[in-house]
């Protein structure tokens, strides 16, 4: 399988934006990739704590490549600054989440194992008329993945 640059299925969500290079459909489930990018959010006031947006998955594992820029990310209580080149991977069950504190973007390439989980970016893009439910997207997450998120 090829993945020429201008392919894949893109996809808005919020501020970021990204495109689903390979389904899990096509890999009979046992992985998908998509490329994300986090769009700039500097720093809060001093004192205030990054919104990571933490959450786990317990039906997945998720591997994170920084293409570009830093990401402050949260793996477990353990809170660590990724820079192009850098790879996370999550075991299923841990706690994780990312801030884009920075004046830039941030490239991504994220790897979901198995596949699936790339479906819900689509499914519920806020790019699409009319605009999916508020809660939707971590509905879905929680039912077919075995998802929690913190609010």
């Amino acid at each position: 399988m090829v993945v020429n640059c201008d392919a894949g299925t893109p996809f808005e969500d919020g501020d970021d934006h990204g495109r689903v290079l390979i389904f899990g459909r096509e890999t009979d489930g046992r992985y998908s990739l998509m490329e994300f990018v986090v769009a700039a959010r500097p720093q809060r006031a001093e004192g205030v704590a990054p919104d990571f947006g933490p959450h786990l998955h317990r039906g997945i594992e998720e591997t994170f490549l920084v293409r570009s820029g830093r990401l402050r990310f949260l793996m477990g209580d353990k809170v660590i600054d990724l820079a192009a080149g850098d790879v996370a991977r999550v075991p299923p069950g841990v706690r994780h989440g990312f801030a884009n504190l920075s004046d830039a973007a941030v490239e991504l390439l994220v790897w979901f194992h198995p596949g699936g989980f790339e479906e819900l970016f689509v499914k519920h893009r806020s790019d699409q008329s009319p605009p999916p439910s508020p809660t939707g997207f971590m509905d879905d997450a929680i039912r077919l993945f075995d998802s929690a998120f913190e609010t």
